[in-house]
């Protein structure tokens, strides 16, 4: 059975991006400079650490598992002031990331695969 393309671009990704929580959340903050501002209660990244091992156990699961969690975690961050086009354009951040990362070695095998997941969980930008 071949890899799920999703987890195998994350594997890859993984091997080649030495700190991912520092390129995906400095491209959030490039992109979103209003969002460090919620992190300013996280100086050591233990936040971002947890969000970031809940969004790639998410996008692991294959999405039907945790898509609830996702929902839950949606309001939660509505609620302490995230707006909600930022929380829903986080795993399309995450896979822009990935896919810059991986250059060449990112397939249309990926992209079709990440597009489904971010679909089951409700980030389908």
């Amino acid at each position: 059975m071949d890899q799920d393309p999703v987890a195998k671009s994350l594997a890859l990704f993984a091997a080649r991006c030495a700190d991912p929580a520092t390129a995906i959340y400095g491209r959030l903050f490039a992109l979103h400079p209003e969002a460090e501002a919620l992190f300013l209660m996280d100086p050591g990244g233990h936040v971002r650490g947890q969000m970031l091992a809940i969004a790639f156990e998410a996008l692991l699961d294959g999405g039907d598992r945790l898509v609830g969690l996702v929902g839950i975690e949606r309001m939660n961050h509505v609620n302490i002031g995230v707006p909600p086009a930022l929380f829903d354009g986080f795993l399309g951040l995450l896979r822009d990331v990935v896919r810059s990362v991986l250059g060449t070695d990112w397939t249309p095998t990926m992209a079709q695969a990440w597009k489904a997941r971010l679909r089951i969980l409700g980030s389908d930008t």
